[in-house]
């Protein structure tokens, strides 16, 4: 019975991504026959890759004398087109904006979308894949579910801020980094710069 409700959870989390990123694609202008059922947005957002994943964050009371705060997931963005974030009345989701950490107040019944680095390239960087992390809680567990969409594997992103690339030459780049550096890179391994860190 779980698996059933979790399967048309993430049909439905599909249906409100597809959405979300028409009404972005036709604002960009990246032209409404991206978007079509039979090319399925030119495979820029590919409900295929579209997976669930379900966190459970413990209460943690532990505090590392050097960091103020436990934190259940550090700093980071998603790789992702954009995820979609269902998470329970704990709180502890944080955003990076003008040079401060903001709290993600939980609304009853709301859902967070957060862009991610697949979404900033295509737009040309007027969208930003947003930074975020979580805080544990000392007092209660925190449960969330994500839903992740991505381009198709073979998808070319074509911007004018990065060289071409598809995600999975993206995905590559960041398993590649983490083996060697030891943190994700990103977008600024593809970008049309001098600071490019190629």
């Amino acid at each position: 019975m779980g698996l059933v409700v979790l399967d048309e959870y993430g049909r439905h989390q599909s249906r409100i991504a597809t959405t979300i990123f028409k009404a972005m694609a036709e604002k960009l202008k990246l032209g409404l026959e991206y978007c079509s059922e039979k090319k399925k947005c030119n495979n820029y957002l590919s409900p295929a890759t579209g997976f669930l994943n379900v966190y459970r964050y413990p209460r943690c009371s532990y505090r590392n004398p050097n960091r103020n705060q436990p934190w259940g997931i550090f700093p980071h963005t998603d790789s992702s087109v954009l995820s979609i974030l269902n998470h329970d009345h704990v709180g502890g989701l944080q955003v990076y904006k003008d040079q401060q950490w903001l709290d993600v107040k939980p609304l009853p019944n709301t859902l967070v979308v957060n862009l991610g680095d697949m979404m900033q390239a295509m737009s040309n960087d007027k969208y930003r894949s947003v930074e975020h992390r979580v805080k544990a809680n000392k007092h209660q567990e925190r449960i969330s579910i994500g839903y992740f969409v991505f381009p198709a594997e073979d998808s070319v992103i074509r911007s004018s801020k990065y060289k071409p690339f598809t995600y999975a030459d993206f995905r590559a780049q960041v398993q590649q980094d983490l083996r060697t550096v030891g943190f994700k890179v990103g977008l600024d391994r593809f970008k049309l710069s001098d600071t490019s860190l190629h």
